[in-house]
């Protein structure tokens, strides 16, 4: 009796043994999928913040090359019917005709920089920007190549934050076709983020124009228009407006466009209009875009 109950004894213990050391593997085990988990989050983390780096310094480089004379103060293209006309005083200039003549009298001194730079990226057709936002960016365009700068920086490397770029349907040359610029909407703020700043009125307000120069052409813009739709959705609206085929058609889709905008700037567009879109994510949607529809200002 007592030889079996020792017998049972000493299985019970080398039992014991066995569970311990299979719960002390599967702890060793976890720790190590933890540590595992642990490194590559901090890899990820550490190489976005590389990247975010990078890319930012890059586009920090090229925007110094400019010497810019500070921006007149912000008013926006909305005002009465055949108020502020235009007279022999610049200053007595309507907003829009004030804004243009501030940045275009400044175009020849960008031109020689906008040249440098295409000479090191011969992509590079433009320069974007809107003033008081994080939009100052160089523009690229590769008809034969489609959303080749997606996913690219300046220097063509990988990147997530790709770099805006003209959609490869477009012409900026005579004929000139409506130009259609996207970027992406980065969480940190950079690239096109701010578009979405423009689904409230006083935000245009702030900011209702947008500067699109080519390499020896200077353009001002104000903004007409902004508002969602979604990617995998009806597609006429946006490129009936931009790119109408039929007679017609344009006026339809602006139509569309007013009902689904986020409020009236006071802006009426007409078929020969110089357009200038930009494009961006937007979240609430699923697929979401916005866009941001903005005319050329003319004499």
């Amino acid at each position: 009796m007592d030889e079996k109950m020792e017998e049972n004894s000493i299985k019970d213990s080398t039992s014991g043994k066995k569970k311990a050391d299979g719960k002390l593997v599967l702890l060793r085990l976890s720790l190590a999928v933890c540590l595992i988990v642990f490194a590559v989050s901090g890899f990820m983390l550490i190489k976005d913040y590389w990247e975010t780096s990078r890319q930012q310094e890059t586009f920090d480089e090229l925007s110094s090359r400019f010497a810019v004379a500070s921006a007149p103060a912000v008013t926006a293209a909305v005002q009465e019917p055949g108020a502020g006309q235009a007279d022999d005083k610049k200053e007595d200039l309507p907003p829009a005709q004030s804004w243009k003549h501030w940045w275009e009298g400044q175009a020849q001194e960008r031109f020689s920089v906008y040249q440098s730079m295409k000479e090191e990226n011969g992509d590079m057709i433009g320069w974007i920007k809107i003033e008081g936002t994080n939009i100052d960016y160089p523009v690229m365009h590769t008809p034969d190549r489609k959303d080749y700068y997606l996913h690219r920086d300046f220097k063509q490397s990988k990147s997530s934050y790709g770099t805006p770029y003209l959609s490869e349907e477009c012409r900026y040359e005579d004929p000139r076709s409506s130009l259609l610029i996207s970027g992406h909407h980065m969480k940190n703020g950079s690239m096109f983020a701010a578009l979405q700043n423009y689904t409230e009125k006083e935000y245009f307000l702030a900011h209702p124009y947008v500067q699109f120069d080519t390499m020896d052409e200077a353009g001002s813009y104000e903004v007409v228009t902004a508002f969602k739709l979604s990617a995998s959705g009806d597609p006429s609206i946006w490129q009936d407006l931009l790119f109408p085929q039929d007679e017609g058609d344009f006026q339809k889709a602006w139509e569309k466009v007013k009902q689904q905008q986020f409020y009236d700037t006071g802006i009426e567009l007409h078929e020969e209009d110089e357009l200038l879109a930009l494009l961006t994510c937007e979240y609430t949607l699923k697929d979401g875009r916005i866009l941001v529809v903005a005319r050329r200002i003319t004499d």
